[in-house]
C-alpha cells in the first residue's frame, strides 16, 4: 500500500478548488502580461496612423495657407494649393503605409500563448480524470 494518509473527499475537493483557482489566477496574469505586450508594440503603428490622420487633415484643410503662399511666390495660386495639398497627402500616406505594415507586423491581438496554455490545461484535466 501507499505511505499517504487517506483523505476525505471534502478534503480532495478543497484541494482541487484550490488548485483550480491558483491556476486560474495564473493564467490570467500570463494573459494580462501578454496583451500588455502586444499593446506596447502595436503602440507604435498606432502612433503612426495618428500623424497620418494630421497630416491628412492637413491635406484636405485651408489649413497650409502658408504653404500655399510660400509656394505662390514661385507658382500661380492654384498650382501652389495643389503642391502643398500633394505635399501632405505624400507624407499623409506614407505614415498611414508604415503604421499599417507596423501593426500587421504585431499580428494577433489575442493572449496566444495563454490560450493555448490553458488548452493544455484543460486537455490534461480531461486525461487525468
Amino acid at each position: 500500500m501507499t505511505d499517504q494518509p487517506r483523505r476525505t473527499a471534502g478534503e480532495l475537493v478543497d484541494e482541487l478548488t484550490s488548485d483550480t483557482a491558483e491556476l486560474v489566477r495564473l493564467e490570467v496574469r500570463r494573459g494580462q502580461r501578454e496583451l500588455l505586450a502586444k499593446a506596447r508594440e502595436a503602440s507604435r503603428g498606432a502612433a503612426l496612423l495618428g500623424g497620418a490622420a494630421v497630416l491628412g487633415g492637413l491635406a484636405a484643410g485651408t489649413s497650409a495657407a502658408f504653404t500655399v503662399r510660400f509656394l505662390g511666390k514661385v507658382l500661380p495660386p492654384s498650382g501652389a494649393a495643389l503642391a502643398a495639398t500633394l505635399l501632405y497627402a505624400g507624407g499623409a500616406a506614407a505614415l498611414g503605409a508604415s503604421g499599417l505594415a507596423e501593426i500587421k507586423r504585431v499580428g494577433s491581438i489575442w493572449p496566444e500563448e495563454t490560450i493555448a496554455s490553458v488548452r493544455d490545461d484543460v486537455r490534461a484535466a480531461r486525461r487525468s480524470s
